[in-house]
């Protein structure tokens, strides 16, 4: 579990006021000191002790310097992260603990093995886009997996679209795909507030992270989901919370779109399912919403997204698609971990969980004619 806390209100649907020129500045001071210190050689190379010390110092500097809230600041120790208010009432993280991950030497390339073809060439079966956030494709192990999907998905008919530079703006344009998967960090977010005026409250929501570096200019673009708590900004780089989905497909605009998330505690953690995220997704219209429970290991989930979608291009329903990749690829990501030689499995398996309408197709059935080759 790698969550944050912080101190403010609860999220609202509005804000209480703007955020004004000078508040944006102030914040873009903050987050290029906050950047300074994430980014440097220096603070990759410390153990998580000294992270936490240079972060802590870092954090008092800021607070006394009036850009961030000092009684705001608070370290999550069981998740290794800091957060804190800026003195506008934005939320910010400060991560001291690299995110879990597991080691690309176990990946195996993806193959066509078990991926039936259709009958027929270039039939269209649909729109979906792969939102792809992870890191910034240049030296990644990662991202060649996820053009071989693009171009594999693409010969079969389904028109599939590779966004390697994820912002904010681009997550309200979901609606215009039958399929969307979000390829990205994610973590909980535990937060703190006066309820009733008299006792602290604390509550906690799953995160999604983008790569996409917050600046002055944006901040004032995004500045209403800002405020409202619908964004957040985690080392400089902003989050989306479930509320954003909420807001963004009010009233059902997300209709008959797929969600396929490979955030780490996307539907929950500890063991815990949290269907906070898979809910605001439904509410907004979403067909189905397929997410995992704890922290993934990323070859299991690419794995599980590779082999589902191209069982649903055969026509299969998500459930069926999602039984087939599961039954190939273990139950939980800890039984492919050990499959595979891994010697030191994380400490808690991570598992998918399907919500919505089970029955789900990727396209109408009989639309298509499929054999199996």
């Amino acid at each position: 579990m790698s969550p944050v806390s912080a101190f403010a209100a609860e999220a609202e649907t509005e804000p209480a006021g703007e955020l004004t020129m000078a508040q944006a500045q102030e914040m873009e001071q903050a987050d290029q000191a906050i950047t300074g210190l994430t980014e440097s050689a220096e603070y990759a190379a410390m153990s998580q002790e000294e992270r936490q010390a240079a972060a802590a110092a870092q954090l008092e500097e800021l607070a006394s310097q009036n850009l961030i809230l000092s009684d705001s600041i608070y370290y999550d120790e069981e998740n290794g992260m800091y957060s804190f208010s800026y003195t506008c009432g934005v939320w910010g993280g400060l991560t001291v603990a690299d995110y879990d991950d597991d080691s690309e030497q176990l990946a195996l390339p993806l193959t066509e093995e078990g991926a039936d073809m259709l009958a027929g060439t270039n039939s269209y079966l649909g729109n979906a886009m792969i939102y792809y956030a992870f890191d910034d494709t240049v030296n990644s192990t990662r991202y060649p997996n996820y053009v071989y999907m693009q171009s594999y998905w693409n010969e079969l008919g389904l028109q599939t679209d590779l966004d390697s530079e994820v912002t904010v703006r681009d997550l309200r344009h979901m609606d215009d795909y039958d399929l969307c998967i979000l390829s990205a960090h994610g973590l909980y977010y535990t937060y703190t507030y006066n309820y009733l005026f008299f006792w602290e409250k604390s509550e906690t929501a799953p995160v999604v992270i983008l790569m996409e570096e917050s600046n002055l200019w944006k901040d004032l673009s995004y500045a209403v989901d800002l405020l409202c708590h619908r964004v957040i900004k985690i080392d400089g780089k902003y989050s989306v919370l479930p509320s954003f989905f909420r807001s963004a497909y009010s009233g059902g605009k997300l209709e008959g779109t797929i969600v396929f998330s490979e955030a780490c505690e996307f539907m929950g953690v500890e063991n815990h399912v949290d269907f906070t995220m898979g809910d605001a997704l439904l509410q907004g219209g979403a067909e189905a919403v397929i997410g995992y429970v704890n922290t993934v290991y990323t070859i299991y989930s690419r794995n599980l997204v590779w082999d589902t979608v191209n069982q649903m291009i055969m026509g299969k329903t998500i459930r069926e698609s999602l039984e087939h990749a599961v039954a190939t690829y273990g139950s939980d990501d800890i039984e492919w971990y050990l499959s595979q030689g891994g010697l030191f499995p994380h400490r808690v398996a991570a598992y998918p969980v399907l919500g919505g309408n089970w029955d789900a197709t990727l396209y109408p059935t009989g639309d298509v004619t499929i054999d199996a080759a």
